[in-house]
């Protein structure tokens, strides 16, 4: 039996993860740790641990990992927490090492690639994808209305989940001066809509090289920055644009790319997390598993092809 450890599963996104490692056959024994000793993630696991929190303490928390993982005995571990992941992603080989457990997570440069939203619009531009025109000086304001028209969008530049706080629609340029001194770290993004208001959420797995074995687009809505509803069916035109976008970064595993339509329908790069997302869940309902395919793929050495059923998911 395997036995997994998954990081923050308090959190939405690790909540996501449990659910989808219940359904895992054959069983394996789950860990969970979480900074908050009053979540109840922990104690939904066969075995739960309070470890440093990854922003306050970068040291502690890699440090509680590392003694989980050896006294456990811990085959792979999944971490989706933006702080975690900073933490992380730089040292994947030494605490793999280490450890000996596998680290679902991208590299240092595919992760720091995709949480400057400035970085990944000039990366996406190069390879020829379409996504938001972007600035990080308040010249681009100008830029973006005389060639876009209103409203333009003011966000902060490093992408920490949702960040519906940060997140503003700029009608005046009166508007624009005061939210751009309240925002840290801001950018100025050309606003991607249609008639329709269109917004995908498309989860992609990779292997080794960066290959897609499969993709599973949803059409969704958000409330509170995060999915409340989706629609899996067949979007092409969006599954073949996240696939261009995750092989392009140069992902492994399970990677998450967020798209809009423009005036014109086309699908428009608006986010890559470059790790599991909050709609795991869902797409474990659906047949996408990705915490089963991560086993599967990574410690068994399984040939995937990742495939998923039609439907609708509300929560």
């Amino acid at each position: 039996m395997h036995t997994v450890l998954i990081s923050a599963v308090g959190g939405d996104i690790g909540q996501g993860i449990l659910k989808s490692l219940r359904s895992v056959r054959p069983r394996v024994r789950i860990i969970g740790c979480d900074m908050n000793p009053n979540s109840p993630g922990p104690f939904l696991c066969d075995k739960g641990y309070i470890v440093a929190g990854a922003k306050n303490d970068e040291k502690k928390y890699i440090q509680d990992i590392v003694r989980i993982c050896k006294k456990e005995k811990i085959d792979i571990v999944f971490s989706a927490q933006p702080y975690e992941l900073n933490a992380l992603c730089p040292i994947r080989d030494s605490l793999q090492n280490r450890t000996g457990a596998y680290f679902v997570i991208q590299t240092k440069d595919v992760w720091e690639l995709c949480m400057d939203k400035l970085r990944t619009y000039q990366f996406l531009k190069k390879t020829g994808i379409r996504s938001p025109e972007t600035y990080a000086t308040k010249k681009g304001f100008d830029v973006l209305v005389k060639k876009h028209g209103y409203p333009v969008l003011v966000k902060t530049r490093s992408s920490f989940g949702s960040g519906f706080h940060d997140y503003h629609l700029i009608y005046k340029k009166k508007d624009f001066e005061k939210v751009w001194k309240e925002v840290e770290n801001p950018i100025v993004q050309e606003y991607i809509t249609d008639k329709n208001n269109e917004e995908y959420t498309a989860g992609v797995f990779l292997d080794k090289n960066s290959k897609a074995l499969g993709v599973i687009p949803m059409l969704r809505e958000l409330r509170f920055g995060l999915t409340f509803h989706a629609i899996a069916d067949d979007y092409p035109d969006i599954a073949d644009v996240a696939v261009k976008t995750a092989e392009n970064i140069g992902a492994v595993g399970p990677c998450n790319v967020q798209l809009r339509r423009n005036s014109a329908g086309e699908p428009c790069v608006i986010e890559i997390n470059a790790r599991i997302s909050s709609t795991t869940a869902f797409r474990a309902h659906f047949g996408f598993n990705e915490a089963q395919a991560c086993i599967d793929y990574f410690l068994n050495n399984k040939k995937l092809r990742l495939s998923y059923k039609k439907g609708v998911a509300m929560k």
